[in-house]
């Protein structure tokens, strides 16, 4: 068999194991372990809810209680008067009979009350699947078998869902049961509850608890960055360049605000307002085909972005898409890191990051104690990077010495790049 071939094969298998395995069960953990927590739910009353539609709600022993009568036809939800975009949520439930559902990024409308995703939650069948109600139906059923797996009937179980940007992932008890990338629907919206119509329901919910994301794009304006920003523009939409395969162009069909380095696809390099130490990141990027651009993390380490589609290998270490970039001692370059395998997808589609970045640490008199690391680097849901500690500032950072706090850059000047759903959260203290 050709290298090529066997190359193909590696990523196809690797893959596979990536997004059975992998993917965010790796940042979710570190995220979960190192963010900070918030509750979604007072334990007393149902402040910040609201009531739509059938059923009755109590709560009771510490938990919210929901029944459903079968003569009844209408369906019944309890759901936030806030709306949420990017997040990691956390939920106990015990399902005693019936059928409910977790629903995140929802409108109030539509049949049933409600429309968009639900996590689903059965006394028996699919639960941790993903349904998309007044849409698409089943996105992700689960098979009987595996259901059995992880979901505890009559016992409390723990379901976690992370939705970033176009990717989102559901655990149930710890397995994951669910996971779509790059899907087209709702990027924002409330959470529900749900007593389904036409069915005795009994289902019990607990330890409500949210882990937030700041969009860094979603207000579709450069407001996010520090002035200057140079050419780079914000647009509802980007797609490769139809009349040429090196560049891109703005959408005619809104997706999702988008930055870009504008129709010439080079300006300067553009940093974010947002500083951070301790970070967790969902980046979503498109280049065309032979482009080059990099996120820098404190604007001093950089993970490359980089067409590396079907390359076996590169130049030198780090200079692949993922890669962590090397460091310029000497006039050569040293500690790049390669990325675990290729995961990169062909130039002109969309591709994402989820980063866990620690930043290096300093005692009271300023001296560094501990390099800033590169925790988890997943890329298109497949694990690249684990605890690559960086000793100093990656080739071409903005600065030279260490910080507490950096904000991030992107670099603008090395060719065509379009970034969306960006979103940030601090980790640590």
């Amino acid at each position: 068999m050709k290298s090529r071939q066997l190359w193909l094969v590696a990523v196809l298998v690797i893959g596979w194991i990536g997004i059975n395995t992998g993917y965010a069960a790796d940042v979710v953990a570190d995220v979960s372990a190192s963010g900070k927590w918030q509750p979604m739910w007072d334990g007393n009353t149902l402040t910040g809810w609201h009531l739509i539609g059938s059923g009755k709600w109590t709560i009771e022993d510490g938990a919210i209680v929901a029944r459903h009568q079968a003569n009844d036809g209408e369906f019944g939800h309890l759901v936030t008067d806030a709306i949420y975009r990017d997040f990691i949520v956390r939920i106990k439930y015990k399902s005693i009979k019936g059928n409910s559902g977790l629903y995140f990024r929802v409108d109030e409308k539509g049949f049933s009350g409600v429309t968009g995703f639900q996590a689903e939650i059965d006394w028996r069948n699919d639960a941790g699947g993903l349904y998309e109600t007044n849409g698409r139906a089943w996105v992700v059923q689960p098979k009987p078998e595996d259901v059995k797996k992880w979901f505890k009937q009559d016992d409390w179980n723990e379901m976690v869902v992370a939705a970033l940007g176009r990717n989102v992932v559901v655990y149930v008890n710890g397995m994951k049961s669910a996971e779509i990338r790059n899907d087209p629907g709702r990027l924002a919206g409330k959470f529900a509850l749900q007593a389904h119509a036409g069915q005795d329901v009994e289902v019990m919910f607990k330890d409500l608890q949210i882990m937030t994301f700041d969009s860094l794009t979603a207000a579709g304006d450069l407001s996010a960055f520090s002035k200057p920003t140079g050419e780079w523009a914000s647009v509802d939409a980007i797609v490769p360049n139809p009349n040429n395969d090196r560049a891109l162009a703005a959408g005619d069909k809104p997706d999702a605000p988008t930055v870009y380095n504008g129709p010439k696809g080079t300006t300067s390099n553009v940093f974010t307002q947002f500083e951070h130490g301790g970070v967790a990141a969902h980046i979503e990027f498109m280049i065309p085909k032979g482009s080059n651009s990099g996120i820098y993390f404190q604007s001093r380490y950089e993970i490359q972005v980089y067409d590396s589609f079907g390359v076996e290998k590169d130049k030198y270490p780090g200079i692949e898409c993922g890669g962590v970039y090397p460091r310029w001692i000497n006039n050569s370059e040293h500690e790049g890191h390669s990325p675990r395998i290729n995961a990169s997808l062909p130039p002109g589609q969309w591709q994402s990051f989820d980063v866990v970045f620690q930043a290096p640490k300093f005692d009271a008199s300023g001296k560094k104690i501990a390099n800033a690391k590169f925790v988890k680097v997943v890329h298109n849901g497949q694990l690249i990077h684990e605890n690559i500690e960086v000793t100093g500032p990656t080739r071409a950072a903005a600065f030279e010495d260490e910080k507490p706090l950096g904000p991030i850059l992107f670099q603008g000047d090395h060719g065509p790049i379009a970034y969306r759903n960006v979103s940030v959260m601090r980790l640590g203290k």
